[in-house]
């Protein structure tokens, strides 16, 4: 069986795959290696299972006619979405990036709550005493499988942690949960919004100028998900009017942002590139040989994405 794996990040998935993993492969199974859509040949392009990113694995579905399951090696699978192909099986990686997510929030949290930065910036002695976090209301807008661990990671340090998911059950973690039809109620008053939603159409501008003015005063924006999800010009306006005291990035609709965007100058507004969420290539090498095992046994997959729902 020949597996086809495409990704920049090629030799890390490689090292992985052979390396402390090797064992865990059947015999039978061997992988074709590239670094990206230019190096492909026949071989790859006729392949049964495809593992890699989907910035360069969505250009190919449409030459790869023997393609049953492909794993994705991020979270995220908006690419694939924008390819009319369905016949196959597709399957993001979760469960995995929890731990990360929750150090990035929690960490910004606490550096503009306890004003980290500026105590550390500072060159004369300030008297000023900074609010702790068990005063805070959270709301993390997104409790999926990352959300979940967000909000469970805040919960034991706030007054409060609330949810959002599309029919309001309640997760671990959170103290009350709402659907997104009643999101301007989830919002009243939060300190704190961390937003972790996936990129479909019911979540384009989400969180909106209404939305936005429903959380305290001073409250802090986090957007860890997809970009689409916020309304970035009623958010900065937000900004403005001292409505948000801080709004942190990791996501935006064109990346990489252009050098001279005046967004990396604009006051209160931080950003982080997409790094939120660093996962060793060996994490993701062993979720993918998991669904290995399961698919060879005709059982089914984990992490598997419903196109209807995007996610």
């Amino acid at each position: 069986m020949d597996i086809t794996v495409v990704s920049s990040r090629v030799e890390a998935l490689k090292e992985a795959l052979q390396g402390t993993l090797a064992q865990r492969i059947p015999e039978d199974v061997s992988f074709c290696y590239y670094s990206d859509i230019k190096s492909l040949d026949e071989k790859g392009l006729c392949a049964e299972i495809a593992l890699g990113a989907p910035d360069v694995l969505a250009p190919l579905l449409e030459h790869m006619p023997n393609l049953r399951w492909l794993q994705s090696t991020w979270a995220g699978v908006t690419p694939f979405f924008e390819v009319p192909r369905r016949d196959y099986v597709l399957t993001g990686v979760k469960d995995i990036f929890g731990a990360s997510m929750s150090e990035y929030a929690l960490g910004w949290v606490l550096a503009i709550e306890r004003s980290v930065l500026a105590h550390a910036n500072a060159r004369q002695w300030n008297f000023r005493i900074d609010r702790g976090l068990s005063e805070l209301r959270v709301g993390v807008a997104g409790v999926g499988s990352i959300g979940t661990a967000v909000a469970a990671a805040f919960s034991d340090f706030v007054k409060e942690v609330r949810g959002l998911n599309s029919n309001g059950r309640l997760v671990e973690g959170c103290s009350a949960c709402f659907a997104t039809v009643n999101r301007q109620e989830f919002a009243q008053a939060l300190d704190v919004l961390i937003m972790i939603l996936p990129d479909t159409p019911a979540t384009d501008g989400l969180v909106d100028a209404h939305m936005l003015g429903k959380l305290a005063p001073g409250a802090i924006v986090i957007n860890v998900g997809r970009a689409n999800a916020l309304d970035l010009p009623a958010a900065l306006n937000a900004l403005g009017s001292g409505q948000l005291r801080a709004l942190v990035l990791d996501v935006l609709d064109k990346e990489p942002l252009a050098d001279d965007d005046p967004l990396w100058s604009t006051a209160g507004v931080y950003i982080t590139s997409h790094t939120a969420a660093p996962t060793p290539m060996e994490s993701i090498a062993g979720v993918f040989l998991d669904n290995l095992q399961r698919y060879r046994k005709g059982e089914a997959l984990d992490g598997v994405i419903d196109f209807e729902r995007g996610y």
